[in-house]
């Protein structure tokens, strides 16, 4: 029996390395040079082929290399009664905090005036005169770090649930309506949502119109959030008056996009929270052990929400 790893144009050698080495004795297998296809038990994906899962006749589980599933739910091919999980380690999640600290630290505090001054040998102290009010579309795992470095740094932290679940520190909202009153009370939004059915292009016109100008939107939930025609206009309407973006529709990013060349458009790609070998490896093999013991997949997701 064995694990298949299929994430077409993604280098996997590192992990490979690291499952051999903390277990030689676990057969790893790299799509599309499967070996016996009757074999496979447990596959770990990112952006599968359409139908290659399907192929399996002896998967038990399935589990994304990273948060995200919407790749595999999206296959028509899929089990109905396949088990979906996810490997987000906590690496994952505070290198995400991490990012969005920089981005958010380096805005607010406008670290680029300095430079600007320092290049004309100029001295003009300036700092924020209140705290930074910062509204996070998801509130989970991958979120948690960042709340907590938000809060620790004193910020005024909105939050936007599903459900309108409570959490210490946070003022929250859920709903149509409570997006818009977050988007509306803070100086950054922040979309870390997975990808569903019902968030699919939920950073539009509206929520736009909402913000205040001068305002910051940070995307680096999946680029399908984000209505791209909608944030350029607004962008010309300084609601929001900038953009950070790590996620896109398309990727690589076309080099003719409008959003290389926008002077209020910050882009990473695709960089904010990137799975580290080691972590992945461990986890991967964890929650194969689960799976051929007949238990669910490490994060298993609710195919039906969607995460």
């Amino acid at each position: 029996m064995s694990i298949a790893l299929i994430a077409p144009d993604r280098d996997l050698h590192g992990l490979v390395r690291a499952l051999e080495e903390q277990s030689p004795e676990t057969p790893v297998e790299v799509w599309p040079n499967l070996g016996r296809l009757d074999r496979v038990e447990f596959a770990v994906c990112w952006r599968p082929p359409v139908g290659v899962l399907a192929t399996l006749p002896a998967l038990k589980a399935v589990s994304s290399l990273g948060a995200g599933i919407d790749s595999i739910l999206n296959d028509p091919t899929l089990p109905a009664d396949l088990p979906v999980g996810r490997l987000s380690g906590s690496h994952l999640a505070q290198d995400m905090a991490g990012w969005v600290l920089a981005h958010v630290t380096s805005i607010w505090f406008d670290l680029a005036r300095f430079e600007v001054q320092q290049a004309a040998g100029r001295w003009a102290p300036s700092s924020p005169q209140r705290v930074a009010r910062v509204g996070l579309m998801g509130t989970g795992a991958v979120a948690r770090p960042l709340i907590a470095s938000l809060t620790a740094w004193g910020c005024e932290v909105h939050g936007w649930n599903r459900r309108g679940r409570a959490i210490r520190g946070l003022t929250v909202h859920k709903g149509p309506k409570g997006l818009i009153e977050m988007a509306s009370a803070v100086d950054f939004l922040v979309c870390l949502l997975p990808l569903t059915s019902a968030t699919t292009d939920i950073l539009d016109q509206r929520v736009f119109e909402a913000m205040q100008p001068g305002t910051t939107l940070i995307n680096a939930g999946r680029g399908q959030h984000l209505v791209e025609k909608d944030l350029l206009e607004a962008l010309e309407r300084d609601r929001p008056g900038r953009a950070v973006l790590d996620v896109f529709r398309r990727e690589p990013l076309p080099v003719d996009h409008p959003f290389w060349q926008h002077p209020r458009v910050r882009i990473s790609p695709h960089c904010a929270a990137i799975s580290q070998d080691k972590e992945t490896a461990n986890l991967i093999l964890r929650s194969y052990r689960e799976v051929i013991a007949g238990r669910p997949p490490l994060g298993e997701a609710n195919r039906e929400q969607g995460y």
